[in-house]
């Protein structure tokens, strides 16, 4: 029995369609790539866009198809979410393979259950995303400007953290709450180690140690998704992305009340030297990300290349040439995403698989820490300190934006070649099994359907 049979039900088809989102939206996609993989599925189903509506949020995923005669609506709701790019990439494999082989609907469905069975069967263990962890943690405080013994004492503060997190998962914690106790213990032990000898800027660590625990994919895709006007999902991964960086605030802020540490989130971030430590740093933090991200081994290499080249081209720029960070950051990720486009032929894989972990250490987590505690402490602070809040605020927002828009710049420059040629692809293959039937090359336009044709 081949994939696209009209004897299959259609709610068995849409079980498979909704199983593809499902899978792409628990694995960490943006919504845009989560409906061009669905409705490619349904295209292997041999239901084409035009009689296939979408509406995707954070949490639910909801579908509508229209067989001719009557209209039929499921929907999915997705409960756990987390960063899974190996899923994320068998997934989307699965459906395009499912094509260009003509698959029996038993063996695609037994594909996708095969990867929603393997989800949290991580290609790594779980002893050594702890130690990336506590990597990419260090690698922040080396790029703030810090030595060895500084990343040292951050990498144990932040194995803390992830020790305890990882304790409150096993107890089923509620994720906020799990949040704001893996940071405050995180900053605490980093508090602890301001009294061993050998640090040379002892607040760096209590800055780095909770940096990991900053959602740096939601928040990317969220302003993805504003961009490709799926604004619902972007509102809740947005609202999502705020409440995780309010309880890590909490957290922060109840170590900070037990301790007499001053007003860490003062300390300068911004590079003011050129260091080679800064790079190694770079692809520090990439690996580290990569390892927590569940990244293919084959493309980490790639990816901790990519990180030197954007922290590199951002540093460079504010050193060098007294760039803004927002510039240089959307210069940096724009460098990083045009390079590695350019190569993706030799990558058999999207682009954002090595270019996510690659941008995240960019994100201004420390900027966005300092607004909220000010937000926090607004009963106790001037005009000033909170026009100066609002503006650290306005400028972490802005460096989100850019990284945003130049993770996507290869995409917006060069789209209708890009889409022209999947289209075309899949038009082929829809051709090849199909025949004649229907409008192939508009049923082939996964682009239009999916909300910028």
């Amino acid at each position: 029995m081949k994939i696209s049979n009209s004897s299959l039900s259609i709610r068995s088809k849409m079980t498979l369609i909704l199983d593809t989102g499902q899978l792409m939206m628990e694995s960490g996609a943006g919504s845009k790539r989560i409906v061009r993989d669905m409705l490619r599925t349904a295209a292997c189903l041999g239901i084409y866009w035009e009689d296939v509506q979408i509406h995707i949020t954070y949490s639910t995923i909801m579908i509508n198809v229209d067989d001719g005669e009557k209209a039929y609506t499921m929907f999915r709701k997705c409960y756990r979410h987390g960063i899974n790019m190996t899923a994320l990439l068998q997934t989307s494999e699965a459906s395009w393979e499912a094509l260009y082989k003509n698959e029996s609907y038993d063996n695609f469905r037994l594909r996708l259950n095969y990867i929603r069975q393997n989800f949290r069967n991580r290609i790594y263990p779980e002893w050594m995303v702890i130690l990336a962890i506590g990597l990419a943690s260090a690698a922040f405080c080396l790029i703030f400007g810090g030595h060895a013994v500084d990343a040292l004492f951050t990498m144990l503060a932040a194995m803390v953290g992830a020790l305890v997190k990882y304790g409150c998962n096993r107890l089923e914690v509620n994720g906020y709450v799990t949040i704001a106790i893996s940071a405050f213990f995180a900053t605490l032990t980093a508090y602890g180690t301001m009294y061993l000898p050998g640090a040379t800027n002892p607040f760096l660590p209590v800055v780095a140690s909770a940096l990991t625990l900053i959602p740096g994919v939601p928040l990317i895709n969220g302003v993805d998704d504003f961009l490709n006007s799926y604004l619902t999902s972007g509102m809740t991964r947005f609202t999502h992305t705020v409440l995780i960086m309010l309880a890590m605030t909490f957290g922060i802020a109840g170590a900070v009340s037990l301790t007499n540490v001053p007003s860490f989130t003062e300390v300068p971030i911004a590079p003011e030297h050129l260091y080679i430590m800064q790079a190694l740093a770079a692809a520090m933090a990439a690996l580290g990300f990569s390892i927590m991200f569940n990244v293919p081994r084959r493309y980490i290499i790639a990816a901790c290349l990519g990180a030197v080249l954007t922290v590199d081209t951002r540093n460079i720029l504010m050193v060098s040439f007294h760039m803004g960070m927002a510039s240089a950051s959307f210069l940096g990720a724009a460098l990083l995403s045009v390079f590695y486009f350019a190569l993706s032929r030799y990558f058999h894989a999207p682009v954002f698989v090595v270019t996510i972990p690659a941008i995240i250490p960019l994100i201004p987590g420390v900027l966005l820490y300092r607004f909220l505690f000010a937000i926090i402490d607004i009963g106790q602070i001037d005009l000033m300190e909170l026009l100066t809040a609002f503006k650290t605020g306005v400028e972490a927002m802005l460096i989100i934006l850019g990284l945003s828009l130049g993770a996507t710049l290869p995409d917006a420059i060069a789209h209708q070649y890009i889409e022209r040629s999947k289209r075309k692809n899949l038009e082929k293959l829809l051709k090849r099994r199909d025949g004649i039937e229907a409008d192939i090359r508009k049923a082939a336009d996964l682009d239009k359907a999916s909300g910028r044709g």
